[in-house]
């Protein structure tokens, strides 16, 4: 197994732990949350804050590792219904189109990143700890992105990577 292979298995562990952590810890809370109103107990003010913490980093990070197995949605009926070169020039263009989205994405949310300058106001955390999940996750979609890419443009069709 070459060094590659092992940094992209590594990176499919971590893009499976974080969304599945953030989903285990989003419960634990929701749980705690009901039983502490249940028993009339006024609930906790820093809860709205690490909800959406957790969700921006679940939703995000668990959009790059579907994008990294390639188990996002897609509709691939117009590719399968023409001809191997047609159906390639097609798969092509929709990469592209992929690749400049996630451009502005990972631009766009760095940007919003860095100039983040807010606080949370009960648990006094930088804002910027929720954003930073848009670029990171859009960087590594952009990296599968231009693997794809490569791989469509010099092999004959895109392996799909069961790990």
């Amino acid at each position: 197994m070459t060094a590659l292979c092992r940094l992209d298995r590594a990176v499919g562990m971590v893009l499976r732990a974080v969304p599945t952590a953030c989903l285990a810890a989003l419960f634990a809370l929701l749980l705690v949350n009901v039983a502490a109103r249940t028993l009339q107990f006024s609930g906790f003010a820093w809860f709205d804050e690490v909800v959406q913490g957790l969700f921006a980093w679940m939703v995000f990070v668990g959009a790059a590792a579907l994008w990294r197995e390639r188990d996002h949605f897609q509709l691939d009926w117009l590719p399968g219904s023409l001809p191997p070169a047609q159906a390639r020039l097609v798969r092509i263009l929709i990469c592209l189109l992929g690749i400049a989205f996630l451009v502005a994405m990972t631009w766009y949310g760095a940007t919003l990143t860095l100039k983040a300058r807010a606080l949370t106001p009960i648990l006094d955390l930088p804002t910027a700890l929720f954003y930073v999940a848009i670029p990171l996750s859009g960087a590594t979609m952009l990296a599968y992105s231009l693997a794809d890419l490569s791989s469509l443009l010099f092999r004959s069709s895109p392996q799909k990577d069961p790990a």
